[in-house]
């Protein structure tokens, strides 16, 4: 078990006896307990890089230590006798969600589960299809694949199926994570976000288990849509001179689970595969994935859209025709690349006052001017796109080859 799994432990063990305490009114072990928990939760977001789970711990952390600053008050006499009933449910919400009664697990599938919910973060997203300019193509693949078969099932019935695998490939910051996100938003379904981070480990056999087991909570857990961004990095081609054997069956471990997903009318499933190098892939997992769909750099209307969509709540001094202006002055760039445009941009007005001294008074009142083109024509000529022609040509070359 890694150091970071034994601090999981602790705390879920500590919090669990805080609980129980709480209920049956031993109110000053219960504090002992809540602090405890918060103590070892503080120590696992030290060593934990998942900055999704972090943030969930960490409001997880602070209403432990409210519960006991609630405890002591009404110890103390300030207030009547606590219901613990409530909050007791709220705080075992975070433990039990991948949990099911359905499907009892063993010791050490509990241990790996618990683990997911360490490494790997399930939600469902609030991203939207309007959310994500253009790529009209790529939404309507992933609408086929998850959305119209819970919505239409009687549609999809016989040969007519739904995809069950789905490879998202182009050029860095154009947006497959946001697909992504949308496609669950749409369906309801359950986002298990999967990096190759997440799923290596250092213990032998470990890494093999882990996929297993992710696997099998989000068949429980369905529909469900498990992403795994930048899969190059765990599914290379095999038979490379620097691959280790634990390597190799953690691709095998992989293209196993991969090829045993199915949905039913009832528990809908999809893997998401996204890629900046598919290239690098090996040849078994992309026969797995049955739809590999490119992801190209926004056009020219997206790109006028997406300055819309990293500028709303600014005041700004620009028309429609601005917004063309910049688009047509962007050519080659990703949503990043734009995004990374607007956010020097709407910057520069609070650095101009900053440098002038007028923010240096917290009590003076300052106007901040509105944005104007020149402020962006500027900007663009600082910041220039990530993506060169010679590996736009790349991705070109290997779509006519293996993509749509």
């Amino acid at each position: 078990m890694s150091f970071n799994s034994k601090l999981w432990e602790y705390a879920t063990k500590e919090a669990n006896e805080a609980i129980k305490l709480d209920e049956q009114g031993k109110y000053n072990q219960a504090i002992n307990k809540y602090l405890r928990a918060s103590e070892i939760i503080l120590q696992f977001i030290k060593f934990s890089k998942n900055e999704k789970l972090n943030r969930e711990l960490k409001s997880r952390m602070e209403e432990y230590m409210e519960r006991a600053k609630i405890l002591k008050a009404r110890l103390s006499g300030k207030r009547g006798k606590p219901s613990s009933r409530q909050y007791s449910q709220d705080a075992k919400a975070t433990s039990d969600k991948l949990k099911s009664d359905d499907e009892p697990y063993s010791e050490e599938e509990q241990e790996l589960i618990n683990t997911i919910t360490n490494t790997i973060l399930t939600e469902s997203p609030n991203v939207k299809w309007m959310d994500i300019a253009g790529l009209e193509n790529c939404k309507q693949v992933l609408r086929e694949a998850i959305v119209l078969p819970l919505i239409r099932p009687q549609l999809f019935t016989g040969a007519r199926k739904p995809w069950s695998g789905i490879l998202l490939f182009g050029p860095p910051g154009c947006g497959k994570t946001l697909l992504a996100k949308a496609a669950a938003t749409e369906c309801k379904a359950t986002f298990f976000g999967v990096s190759s981070a997440d799923l290596l480990s250092k213990w032998l056999g470990e890494s093999e288990k882990l996929i297993s087991s992710l696997f099998k909570v989000a068949r429980l857990k369905a529909p469900s849509l498990i992403f795994i961004d930048e899969i190059d990095s765990i599914a290379t081609k095999r038979g490379t001179g620097s691959e280790s054997s634990g390597e190799r069956r953690v691709k095998t471990q992989l293209l196993t689970e991969i090829q045993g997903v199915k949905s039913s009318k009832d528990k809908t499933m999809l893997v998401l595969g996204a890629t900046n190098r598919p290239w690098d892939l090996d040849t078994a997992l992309l026969s797995r994935f049955e739809k590999k769909i490119y992801v190209p750099l926004p056009d020219l209307e997206a790109r006028i859209a997406i300055f819309k969509i990293h500028t709303q709540g600014v005041n700004m001094a620009l028309d429609d025709e601005d917004f063309v202006e910049l688009g047509v002055r962007t050519e080659g760039y990703s949503g990043r690349d734009i995004s990374n445009v607007c956010r020097e941009v709407i910057m520069l007005p609070i650095r101009e006052l900053d440098m002038s001294g007028l923010l240096d008074n917290p009590n003076k009142e300052v106007k901040v001017r509105d944005i104007v083109l020149d402020d962006f024509i500027k900007t663009i000529k600082k910041v220039k796109p990530m993506l060169t022609k010679d590996e736009l040509k790349q991705y070109e070359k290997w779509k006519e080859e293996f993509g749509e």
